[in-house]
């Protein structure tokens, strides 16, 4: 995918989301939008309809797996990219049954991080990360 003009990052750790939006702008996302928990999340959606979503699977008031569900019943064309620091087989297999393009340990060293999304956004096969 090339890099996208807008992105929502959904995480319910505060330090989690101030890191991924400092990545996502250095990489030159234009605009991104925040949301601590599913219902925050569904509301961002709506009002932005952002070209990305980064997604934690274990959010309060709801399932990351579920809201995906969700985006993909309104939005086929949203880029969606699951960051957990689950990566067991099960969750990345469960991840790509729900409509997930793309996974990556939210628990990586920034450079790594970097690197990842960099690969994301230069449609290129991950490396150690999976690339659904």
């Amino acid at each position: 995918m090339s890099i996208p003009a807008s992105a929502l990052i959904i995480d319910d750790e505060n330090h989690i989301r101030t890191y991924l939006r400092m990545l996502l702008k250095q990489l030159g996302v234009g605009t991104t939008f925040e949301a601590p928990n599913i219902a925050q999340a569904r509301e961002q959606f709506a009002a932005h309809q952002p070209e990305m979503v980064t997604l934690d699977l274990n959010m309060p008031g709801g399932n990351g797996l579920d809201f995906l569900r969700e985006i993909r019943q309104h939005n086929e064309d949203v880029y969606v990219v699951i960051m957990s620091a689950d990566a067991l087989t099960a969750t990345v297999r469960s991840a790509v049954e729900a409509g997930a393009d793309g996974f990556i340990r939210k628990d990586l060293p920034p450079p790594q991080m970097l690197e990842e999304l960099k690969k994301i956004f230069a449609d290129e096969p991950a490396g150690e990360e999976h690339r659904v």
